[in-house]
């Protein structure tokens, strides 16, 4: 149960650009600008969650972000709180690179999972957006597992349309296919549909920036 609700810490995504955010499950090299944030709330069909996902950066390149999932297969809460560092500037042709680091816990549990991973994010006018991780996660129980992804992004008439993929040591791997599109100013809907093990799943959402 842990190792997939880390999965979901994925989902936590921010933004520059407009190459950058949710229904992304690799992590993209952007934050918020200084004094700015997002939230975002989506629904997952695969253990039929709702989640909402605040961020904020308080200071330049700095960002702090919060999550909070209920899940009615399972009636189980997850908290999960994160924090992402960009090392170099992030700019619209050329690479950028930072690190997220976070803790994810099951209410009333006593189980907790923490997570890091480096981030590549390359942007090309031309060409989209590509975005690489690579990191670890740690199970309070269990070893820890490496895990690497990557996904690449292009705008198309108002809509962005990606595909990515992701590894994590003692899992199935995650292939998957979404799109995204701002309705109205600062407010995005998003989708995604998603393969694991032969099974396939969906999620729904929302981004608002402020």
């Amino acid at each position: 149960m842990i190792k997939s609700l880390v999965l979901l810490l994925f989902l936590m995504q921010t933004s520059t650009f407009v190459l950058a955010g949710r229904p992304l499950l690799v992590d993209d090299a952007n934050t918020n600008e200084v004094g700015h944030g997002h939230i975002e709330a989506w629904y997952d069909n695969k253990d039929k969650s709702f989640t909402a996902a605040p961020v904020y950066a308080p200071i330049e390149g700095l960002e702090l972000g919060a999550l909070i999932s209920n899940s009615n297969s399972t009636n189980e809460n997850t908290y999960s709180f994160q924090i992402k560092k960009l090392f170099t500037a992030a700019q619209e042709n050329g690479c950028n690179a930072a690190a997220t680091l976070g803790r994810s816990a099951v209410q009333n549990s006593g189980d907790y999972t923490l997570y890091g991973w480096g981030i590549v994010t390359c942007n090309s006018k031309e060409w989209g957006s590509v975005h690489l991780n690579l990191g670890l996660t740690k199970d309070n129980m269990q070893s820890s597992n490496q895990l690497y992804g990557i996904a690449f992004e292009y705008p198309i008439e108002g809509v962005v349309p990606h595909i990515e993929w992701l590894h994590q040591d003692n899992e199935k791997d995650v292939a998957a296919i979404g799109i995204r599109t701002e309705v109205i100013k600062n407010l995005q809907i998003d989708g995604s549909y998603r393969t694991q093990d032969g099974e396939s799943y969906y999620t729904v959402g929302m981004k608002y920036q402020f």
